[in-house]
């Protein structure tokens, strides 16, 4: 369970290399694929019915693990990171420039094309990706405003995974965030988030990091008060009794815009 000795977030033992290796690495971990492989169908669900699209897609996520991005890139051509801290920001420009060391995607991609039912080449879907990302923009959560003095257009949709339950010290803070990241989807345009009911902490290497513990209802009531209603939603039980995690459920809720919270 959570305690007072958990790591946050934003300290610094926090790796994004060793996260990605710890919780979506290529090793035939079973607590790993529930992980990777239900969002990505998750997503390419929600895109190919139609039931979100347009141009513009924001991401917020807690670490430069591109695993969404991979499976919005057949859907929006224009893709914009923001990136929570400093060291997820760099990682995440090393992959976009294909530098030495870059964190390997390559089993997330492959699997992603599988899902296609094409004869599409991993190579090719990651510089698709990477073609459709325009910006990298920090997040800055200890600033007001947390894009500083970055000004972004409204998007058809906003996506996040994670990041809340993550980065949130308290229910009054998920509530500041949602509310920062609700205003960057125009009205009638959709946030999807993905992320876990009653988690309470998350290791990475020898650190356990904290997060908050969110029920559904808490989750459905937040995104009302910021003016959504949720069009789709599901959730799937947590299948393995891993020492890495404790979350409950993973799910994700597909909400339009009606109005400004």
């Amino acid at each position: 369970m959570a305690s007072l000795q958990c790591k946050h977030y934003h300290d610094e033992e926090y790796d994004p290399c060793l996260f990605f290796a710890t919780y979506m690495g290529a090793d035939k971990d079973p607590s790993k694929e529930q992980l990777i492989e239900y969002p990505i169908k998750v997503l390419r669900d929600i895109f190919s019915s139609g039931l979100v699209k347009g141009d513009t897609l924001i991401e917020l996520t807690t670490s430069s693990a591109h695993i969404l991005i991979l499976a919005a890139a057949d859907y929006f051509d224009n893709i914009i990171l923001l990136q929570p801290c400093e060291s997820d920001e760099q990682e995440a420009q090393k992959w976009l420039n294909k530098e030495a060391g870059a964190i390997d995607h390559s089993h997330l991609t492959t699997f992603v094309c599988g899902l296609k039912g094409e004869c599409t080449e991993w190579e090719e879907h990651e510089d698709k990706t990477r073609r459709a990302i325009k910006q990298i923009v920090r997040w800055d959560i200890t600033k007001d405003n947390p894009l500083g003095d970055v000004v972004l257009p409204q998007a058809d949709c906003v996506l996040s995974g994670g990041y809340l339950n993550a980065v949130s010290k308290d229910h009054e803070m998920y509530l500041k965030l949602l509310k920062q990241m609700s205003s960057l989807v125009k009205i009638g345009g959709h946030l999807i988030l993905i992320g876990f009911i009653n988690m309470t902490y998350y290791t990475i290497g020898q650190h356990k990091f904290s997060a908050l513990p969110c029920d559904e209802e808490f989750v459905r009531k937040s995104l009302a008060s910021c003016g959504f209603i949720i069009e789709r939603s599901g959730k799937e039980k947590n299948r393995y009794n891993s020492d890495l995690f404790d979350y409950e459920y993973l799910a994700y809720f597909v909400s339009r815009k009606e109005r400004e919270g």
